[in-house]
């Protein structure tokens, strides 16, 4: 089994008010990291949960909020990789050990999940989700063995990085007054610290602090955390920086295209993957339809490079969330046709270039081909945004199993293409992705036939 989650975390400090109203703010800002469910942790003198499946605006709807006191927090939206998708798995986690409360939230996956789960199981430990984020409170408590209001930012990094090292983890704990942040040597996730007028926060992307009054914004670098108290924060240097792992598909597809991601802004990023695959794999066509919305930068990118005009040739429906990351495949094919839907005006008879900006398991893109015909295309020529996914992730994107990719399923782009039922078929390769992003410094591993 693998364990983990590619979510989305905030937490902070406020100055003057309650801080549940920013959370619930910064968790809508990442609700595209996670949408099955939604919670935060809140106090001062005491903590409280509140979390449940669900979005942000339904769990954290203004009855709660209003009822959520105390200026210390953590807040957390989920997708789950792999396993169980009911509000048991809903974070953050909160035990009371030795009479005192504390909380986690985390955003990755942990590579010696499944060894230390079964090592603590053994001396006696009971777990009641298939999460590692319950396992890597439980082996801090166990290992520090003392009140967590006693616990050290050093004791807690300590414990991280002499297990953990190795897996893909931001994470954020909560104690009354004072909050932990840590990001892993390799930095596969991304953890960004605001200095703002209403207080001190940390979040996944720094898109989440858009509508803070914002004095600085500071990128928590590999290695590093940050401590939080009502006086400030410290960032603390905890672990050799290891040779970066940066994930690259949190700028083909995860984040927000306002966020700026390991020092590089993603909208930017998208759309010079899309000129650099127009030039790589150019097409005779009256018009580019981005798949909205994550293909949409690309196909900007694609239209300035092709001089092909670009086109809204597919309607969004907003209340539809994001087809790749629903836990299900059928739930991913189903609500594809809820989701987009053609504007016969503009497509009808005319040659189209679809960019979209990945080709993970080929039914949501067959589906958009067959509604774009089905609108009187004449044809249909589907551009991805990135190299073949041909291998698995281990550190939070949903690829489970290589069997799951179509790139492994087809021998030829010839034969794949057929299955989507495109006119034509081709990706930007991998050769030219790393000519925007470097050889070094980031994680290919999902393209690599390894």
């Amino acid at each position: 089994m693998k364990f983990g989650e590619e979510c989305g975390i905030f937490g902070g400090i406020a100055h003057k008010c309650n801080i549940a109203p920013f959370l619930r703010t910064g968790l809508f800002a990442l609700q595209h990291r996670g949408q099955e469910s939604a919670g935060i942790c809140c106090g001062d003198a005491d903590l409280a949960v509140i979390k449940n499946n669900g979005l942000v605006m339904e769990v954290l709807n203004d009855k709660v909020i209003q009822n959520v006191t105390g200026k210390t927090g953590i807040g957390h939206v989920r997708y789950s990789t792999q396993g169980a998708s009911d509000n048991l798995h809903a974070q953050p986690y909160m035990v009371r050990h030795l009479n005192e409360k504390v909380a986690i939230a985390h955003n990755g996956n942990v590579q010696a999940a499944i060894k230390i789960r079964a090592d603590l199981e053994k001396k006696g430990e009971v777990f009641l989700t298939s999460s590692d984020t319950e396992m890597i409170l439980k082996k801090v408590i166990r290992d520090i063995r003392k009140p967590s209001s006693k616990w050290t930012f050093q004791e807690v990094a300590k414990i991280l990085k002499d297990n953990f090292t190795g897996g893909a983890w931001s994470i954020l704990f909560a104690f009354p007054g004072k909050i932990m942040a840590f990001r892993d040597p390799l930095g596969f996730r991304p953890l960004m610290l605001c200095d703002a007028e209403e207080g001190y926060f940390v979040s996944s992307e720094d898109s989440a602090f858009q509508l803070l009054d914002v004095k600085k914004t500071i990128e928590i670098e590999p290695g590093e955390g940050v401590e939080i108290t009502a006086e400030g924060y410290k960032i603390i240097r905890f672990a050799k920086q290891e040779s970066h792992k940066k994930c690259v598909f949190e700028h083909i597809y995860f984040a927000r295209p306002d966020s700026n991601i390991f020092g590089r802004n993603v909208y930017m990023s998208r759309v010079e993957i899309g000129k650099k695959c127009a030039v790589e794999n150019p097409v005779d066509a009256d018009i580019v339809v981005p798949v909205m919305d994550s293909g949409f930068a690309a196909a900007i990118g694609y239209s300035q490079e092709s001089g092909i005009p670009l086109h809204m040739g597919l309607l969004r429906n907003h209340w539809v969330g994001r087809t790749f990351i629903k836990p299900q495949q059928e739930a991913r094919r189903s609500s594809v046709r809820e989701k987009l839907c053609p504007i016969t005006e503009v497509v009808a008879g005319k040659k189209i270039v679809l960019v979209d900006d990945s080709l993970v398991r080929g039914t949501t893109s067959r589906e958009i081909v067959k509604i774009l015909k089905n609108a009187g295309a004449k044809e249909v020529h589907l551009r991805i945004a990135s190299p073949m996914l041909v291998n698995v992730c281990y550190w939070g994107v949903d690829i489970p199993t290589k069997e799951e990719l179509i790139a492994n399923s087809y021998t030829t782009i010839e034969e794949l293409n057929n299955f989507i039922e495109s006119d034509s078929l081709a990706y930007i390769s991998f050769d030219g992705l790393k000519q925007i992003f470097g050889s070094s410094g980031w994680c290919y591993r999902c393209f690599e036939r390894i």
